[in-house]
């Protein structure tokens, strides 16, 4: 499995922190060419994120030495 951050659309944009929205990630999978919106599961650790097509798994943990990347493609 291959992953590539793609640079932000906008890099100095926050994420919205507004009580009841939970952030997230833009991730393409290039083998589907599908795009997903994965938002943060409810212990604020991680993003979960499964391919339509093929079914796999990938998880962006949340924490130092991450990424300030809000999009990634996917290659599965």
């Amino acid at each position: 499995m291959s992953l590539h951050a793609s640079p932000s659309r906008r890099p100095s944009e926050p994420v919205d922190q507004t009580p009841g929205r939970r952030p997230w990630l833009g991730v393409h999978f290039v083998c589907s060419g599908m795009y997903q919106r994965v938002y943060r599961d409810l212990n604020g650790d991680r993003y979960l994120a499964r391919c339509p097509k093929c079914g796999k798994t990938i998880t962006f943990k949340v924490g130092p030495g991450g990424s300030n990347q809000r999009f990634f493609d996917v290659s599965c």
